[in-house]
């Protein structure tokens, strides 16, 4: 079933019916201010931490889903019917299901926004809610329109539940909490405070002097009610109370007369900081219309430009439309704002996971080099002398320059972790998280041409200072040391999968990224001059080229590694896990197989683990309990590490195809899996069509094909670099740009507009004679170039057309 359709014109999702089967989410915010929002107005705000710095409450596993949200009521003060501009909370019976005197309602989700549109009783209202580039407010920007031909008079009232702050003391710890927040009201202005924390304020405005208030939940709420039917709401006024303690919000309703055919406009503004000192000005800023849409013109071209660095136009409109606009805003989302707010991981995690940040960074340096490099700097403090990374970190307790908060004595004693005590030993180590941060920091350099980072020092997690250079060293050197004797990499506490243990034994995914990091380190190696760096890590990509072919090809796929025992695991000596997905394109990634290996492996993927909703990460399921091999054999059938359609290492067989010459091949793989793929099959995968998913049920669970986790999983950034890098071809070498791509036959050409290091480069490739690869020709500007050699980088603010003929 459709619910909903893609506006490409407007990069917008439009949901054109609001009863889909969960919440479909957006993310607002570029800075310090975060929203996470469904489609019918839920979801919560934060402001820097989703951990410790919620703004707005959330409910997690309710029902429904996305309770509380920032919802605008609307009252008919004529007959007392009230609904609201968002379907839910209110809820009202819709025009699409038969009821003649139905609301329609619709969503359209944008880069940084989301409007909610209603039209009922000749009474058109939208409700966009957005978050300004530099300030730290959210605006509601509500108009609302009298398409009757009778003078109206309607209340227009607010709702949004304020947050104890602190997502643990949210949840728990209510003889606390309870106790410690206040509001207060003064000049259409509701400040919020939590005592115990005398820096932390927030507050609710609105553009107009409201007619009444409530900044206080159960006030508004009214007994054995909810969000649905609000007794503030039901008889058109608030009770203008604030006070201490117990739950808070910020509600503000306004009477409004629209004569027919006339449109008024009012502006909330939830926003982080006290009254004086933030809200104030913010209300004098917003209450000019004109500079909310000064605002929001400003949100739409920082946007645009990010898209203009990389736009691209090919025979496939899906991959036109997830490319230039949603798993963009996918990649930077989770560039941004790190994994741990949505509404299944509702941000009871603070900081950053190793891997994740080093893996997604890779994909957006292009269109966000400043939070790029932000993350690389972070990622490298948390790197130990040793060369492995902290698994999962707090980037402020190893930045000298983090503001430190009053320290407030509190009853409840909390001992205070030295950073010593931060730094895991090896026994807490991952055997990959620091492998990835080696592609990263090369990536950044070829991006910005900024060698010179590598000479920068910056110190490891123990405080000792050490040159970019040296971190990549000593991350390459670390996995270069914890190998078997049969020169296969331990497996330590995890490798990417985090439920394959394998019991203190040995993984083949690590040998194999520890040669795709060492070919990475050699792009800067060898134009240093680092000759005896070059000669040691090319000795020790050898030796792991011969011990893949040694111990790890079985036949007709490889192995995925060794349990402590010595006992291979995703072998077809194995009745259980004979394959497993995530390994299988890194030697042909790394480069350290041949031909005929890398396409026997890719059609065993396609052959054991593909189907219709992308590949399953192993086969057949674990159905008995095995520790040797991992906690992914306590995981149901056909549920995330045992046999889902795990979606992030479903993009590295399409970059494996690419690289093999398989074009047609690689987009196969890159469309089972494709959100917009399933735009009309809702029923079945239920989650958003323009976002990735963590997972997909397998084909051993009766739910087959459902979605599961959507957004926060790097799957965005690795199909980012998947469609763009390797089935286009577009990818970067230190000093030129490289076009080679990996096609269907059947396309005749694409085109990409890409900026890099100031220039802008038109690229054409045309492919009259029909095949996957190969380049015949290239020209820059008319004039010939060697089809072998990378487009040289232009010169800042210039402008070239490029042609390259496949043949």
């Amino acid at each position: 079933m459709r619910y909903g359709h893609f506006d490409t014109d407007r990069d917008e999702y439009v949901i054109d019916r609001p009863d889909v089967p969960v919440s479909w989410t957006n993310y607002l915010g570029t800075k310090d201010f975060c929203t996470v929002l469904s489609h019918n107005g839920g979801g919560y705000s934060y402001y820097k931490s989703s951990q410790y710095g919620r703004i707005s409450r959330f409910r997690p596993n309710g029902v429904p889903l996305d309770r509380p949200g920032h919802y605008v009521y609307l009252r008919d003060d004529a007959d007392g019917d009230f609904w609201s501009v968002s379907w839910q909370p209110v809820g009202k019976p819709l025009k699409a299901d038969g009821h003649e005197d139905g609301a329609e309602y619709t969503t359209r989700h944008g880069l940084g926004y989301s409007t909610f549109e209603a039209k009922y009783k000749g009474i058109e209202a939208e409700q966009t809610i957005v978050i300004p580039l530099d300030d730290d407010v959210e605006l509601w920007d509500v108009k609302v329109t009298n398409t009757s031909d009778e003078v109206r008079t309607l209340t227009v009232g607010s709702y949004v539940e304020f947050s104890f702050h602190t997502i643990t003391i949210d949840n728990q710890n209510l003889q606390m909490s309870l106790y410690a927040s206040g509001s207060s009201y003064e000049d259409g202005i509701i400040e919020y405070d939590f005592y115990y924390e005398p820096w932390t304020h927030h507050y609710f405005a609105s553009s107009e002097t409201p007619s009444s208030y409530d900044s206080l939940r159960d006030n508004f709420i009214g007994s054995y009610r909810s969000e649905s039917n609000p007794i503030a709401i039901e008889r058109g006024e608030g009770s203008n109370k604030s006070g201490t303690t117990q739950n808070h919000c910020g509600s503000l309703q306004h009477k409004i007369t629209l004569q027919p055919g006339e449109t008024k406009r009012v502006v909330y503004l939830l926003g982080y900081g006290s009254r004086d000192e933030a809200g104030r000005a913010m209300q004098a800023k917003y209450a000019d219309l004109a500079t909310v849409d000064a605002e929001r013109a400003r949100l739409r071209k920082h946007w645009t430009d990010k898209q203009d660095k990389l736009r691209i136009r090919t025979p496939h409109e899906g991959m036109n439309t997830m490319i230039n606009t949603w798993t963009l805003l996918q990649a930077e989302t989770c560039v941004v704002w790190s994994r741990f707010a949505s509404f299944v991981e509702v941000g009871g995690r603070a900081g950053l996971g190793y891997r994740d940040t080093a893996q997604d960074v890779m994909s957006v340096i292009h269109s966000n080099p400043t939070k790029t490099h932000q993350r690389i700097v972070e990622l490298l403090r948390a790197q130990t002398e040793a060369g492995y990374g902290l698994h999962l970190f707090d980037p402020k307790a190893f930045d000298p320059d983090a503001p430190k908060l009053p320290d407030v004595p509190s009853p409840t004693i909390v001992p205070t972790p030295s950073t010593a005590d931060l730094i895991h030993g090896l026994e807490d180590t991952c055997s990959d998280d620091h492998l990835w941060l080696v592609p990263s920091v090369v990536e950044y350099v070829k991006e910005t041409g900024r060698l010179d980072f590598l000479d920068e020092e910056i110190p490891f997690a123990e405080g000792t200072p050490a040159t970019v250079y040296e971190h990549l060293k000593r991350a390459l050197d670390f996995s270069t040391e914890q190998v078997g004797e049969n020169g296969v990499a331990l497996g330590l506490r995890a490798d990417w999968n985090d439920c394959l243990n394998l019991g203190g034994g040995q993984t083949a995914l690590v040998t194999f990224l520890h040669a795709w990091a060492i070919r990475a380190f050699l792009e800067i190696a060898r134009p240093l001059g680092r000759t005896e760096d070059v000669e040691k890590y090319e000795a020790e990509l050898a030796r792991i080229t011969a011990v893949a072919d040694r111990e790890l090809w079985d036949g007709k796929w490889w192995v995925r590694g060794y349990t402590r025992d010595g006992v291979k695991v995703g072998s077809n000596e194995n009745k259980q896990g004979k394959i497993f997905l995530e390994h299988q394109a890194w030697p042909v990634i790394a480069g350290i197989t041949s031909q005929e290996r890398g396409e026997q492996s890719m059609d065993s993927v396609r052959e054991l683990l593909g189907s219709e909703y992308g590949n399953h990460l192993a086969w057949p399921a674990f159905t008995e309990i095995d520790d040797t091999v991992g906690f992914l054999t306590r995981v149901y059938p056909g549920i995330k590490e045992n046999a889902s359609i795990f979606s992030h290492p479903n993009a590295w067989p399409i970059i494996a195809e690419a690289m093999l010459g398989r074009g047609d091949e690689a987009v196969a793989f890159y469309d089972s899996i494709l959100p917009y793929n399933q735009n009309d099959n809702i029923e079945v995968r239920g989650a958003e069509p323009y976002a990735y998913v963590q997972f997909l049920y397998g084909r051993d669970h009766e739910d087959f094909g459902k979605a599961q986790n959507p957004w926060l999983t790097g799957t965005a950034g690795w199909m980012y670099t998947a469609a763009t890098k390797y089935i286009l071809g577009i990818r970067l070498a230190l000093d030129g740009l490289i076009v080679d791509p990996a096609i269907p036959k059947d396309w005749d050409g694409f085109e990409v507009r890409r900026e890099w290091r100031g220039a802008v480069y038109e690229i054409e490739v045309k492919n009259p004679d029909h095949v996957s690869k190969g380049v015949a020709s290239v020209t820059i500007d008319g004039v010939d170039h060697p089809a072998d050699l990378p487009i040289p980088a232009q010169p800042e603010g210039a402008e070239v057309k490029v042609v390259v003929t496949l043949g």
